[in-house]
C-alpha cells in the first residue's frame, strides 16, 4: 500500500467532515453558530497533522523501528493539537466548549490513521510471508 492511497483516503474522510460542516452551518444549528470558524481551522489542521504523521508512518511500517517512529508522531500530533487549543483557548479568548468540536475531529482523524496504519502493517507483513 502507498502513501497515494493513504492520502485518496483522507481527502475522501475530509470531504465527507466538510459536507457534514456544511449541512450544519446550512441548517443554522445554534449550538453550531459560535463554533463555526474554530471547527473549519480544526479541520484542516487535523488533515495536515495526519498527512504529516502517516506520511513518515506509513514509510516506516516495514521497518524495526516503526512502533518508535509511530509513537513520536503521535506524542508530536498530541503537542501541536495542545498548543493549537491553547491558541483559541487563551490568546484570542474564545469559549471553552470549542474543546467538543476540537476533540470529535481529533478522535476522527486519530481513528482514521490508525485504522490505515494497522492496514499498512498487514499488507506489509503478507508481502514478508510471501518472499
Amino acid at each position: 500500500m502507498q502513501f497515494r492511497y493513504f492520502v485518496k483516503k483522507i481527502f475522501k474522510l475530509t470531504f465527507a467532515l466538510i459536507v457534514l460542516l456544511s449541512i450544519l452551518s446550512l441548517n443554522h444549528f445554534e449550538f453550531f453558530e459560535p463554533y463555526r470558524f474554530f471547527t473549519w481551522v480544526s479541520l484542516f489542521f487535523f488533515m495536515g497533522l495526519t498527512l504529516f504523521s502517516g506520511y513518515y508512518n506509513s514509510r516506516s511500517v516495514t521497518k524495526p523501528f516503526f512502533f518508535n517512529i509511530f509513537i513520536a508522531t503521535l506524542g508530536l500530533k498530541f503537542l501541536l493539537s495542545l498548543a493549537f487549543l491553547m491558541v483559541f483557548l487563551y490568546g484570542l479568548k474564545t469559549e471553552k466548549m470549542i474543546i467538543v468540536p476540537f476533540f470529535l475531529l481529533f478522535t476522527i482523524y486519530k481513528v482514521f490513521e490508525t485504522y490505515m496504519l494497522l492496514k499498512f502493517a498487514r499488507e506489509a507483513e503478507r508481502i514478508e510471508k510471501s518472499k
